[in-house]
C-alpha cells in the first residue's frame, strides 16, 4: 500500500468517525433528550453509521476529489 492510499483510507476512517460521532449523537439528542435511552441509540446508531460512513466516504472520495478540484480551477 502506497504512503498517499494509507492517508487516504486513514483521512477517511477519521472523518466519517467524527462525522458519525457527532450526526448519530446529535440528531438522536433532538429525538429523545438527554436520558439513557439516547445514549443507547447513539451507541447502536454510530456502530452503524460509522462503517456505511466509511464505505461511503471510500466510494465518493475521488470523484469528489476531482470535482472539487475542477471548482477551484486547479484542474
Amino acid at each position: 500500500m502506497t504512503l498517499e492510499t494509507r492517508r487516504a483510507v486513514l483521512s477517511g476512517l477519521m472523518m466519517s468517525c467524527a462525522m458519525s460521532l457527532f450526526f448519530s449523537g446529535f440528531f438522536t439528542f433532538l429525538a429523545l433528550g438527554p436520558t439513557q435511552v439516547w445514549l443507547m441509540a447513539w451507541a447502536r446508531g454510530f456502530c452503524i453509521g460509522w462503517p456505511l460512513g466509511f464505505a461511503l466516504a471510500s466510494c465518493l472520495a475521488r470523484p469528489f476529489d476531482s470535482l472539487a478540484a475542477r471548482l477551484s480551477g486547479k484542474d
